[in-house]
């Protein structure tokens, strides 16, 4: 039996992780992107090849890497599941109306109300009410500060405040973007 075979990760072991990862990334997403499974996936490959330098087919390496990976991402996969169910402390206080701190009780501190809806809204919502969002979140300070005392002087919602908004817009009058944007939310 003669042992020429060298392990090279370029090829059909990268390959064969690449369509791994395409199937199996979302086990490990909580603490490794795409980058760093392969980082990992490369670290295994190059333990492997240094415990078994010279073997006599590539079928022999393939077959140990790819046991020594499906362990070494299964042991992953369950370090993310456990890192998904821990809630940072920060999670077990909220603030209430009036702006004081209130631990949550424990039985909230698994509750699936998070920001994925707020993410699902916002990529459903009418372009009114992405426009609006938008101007708030990307205008400059000072034009915010001129909103700001411009709706305290004549009231929220009040036709100034909402005229003002369409005209910054470019939206005809009478499309109420602000109501839009309340309804959208509260609804």
């Amino acid at each position: 039996m003669s042992f020429t075979y060298r392990p090279e990760w370029k090829g059909p072991i990268e390959g064969y992780v690449v369509n791994f990862l395409a199937k199996s990334l979302w086990r490990v997403s909580p603490t490794h992107d795409r980058d760093d499974a392969l980082q990992e996936a490369y670290v295994v490959f190059l333990r492997c090849a240094a415990k078994y330098p010279l073997l006599d087919t590539p079928q022999h390496f393939m077959a140990l890497f790819k046991t020594t990976w499906t362990n070494e991402f299964n042991d992953i996969s369950v370090k993310a599941s456990t890192a998904r169910k821990a809630v940072p402390l920060s999670q077990l206080t909220r603030v209430d109306e009036k702006g004081d701190d209130v631990e949550v009780p424990h039985d909230m501190a698994g509750a699936t109300d998070n920001n994925g809806l707020l993410v699902q809204m916002i990529k459903e919502a009418p372009r009114e009410v992405l426009m609006v969002l938008n101007l708030f979140l990307s205008a400059p300070t000072e034009l915010l500060e001129l909103a700001s005392t411009t709706w305290r002087e004549q009231g929220k919602h009040s036709a100034g405040g909402e005229r003002w908004v369409e005209k910054m817009l470019g939206l005809t009058r009478g499309t109420n973007p602000i109501k839009q944007t309340e309804d959208y939310f509260t609804k």
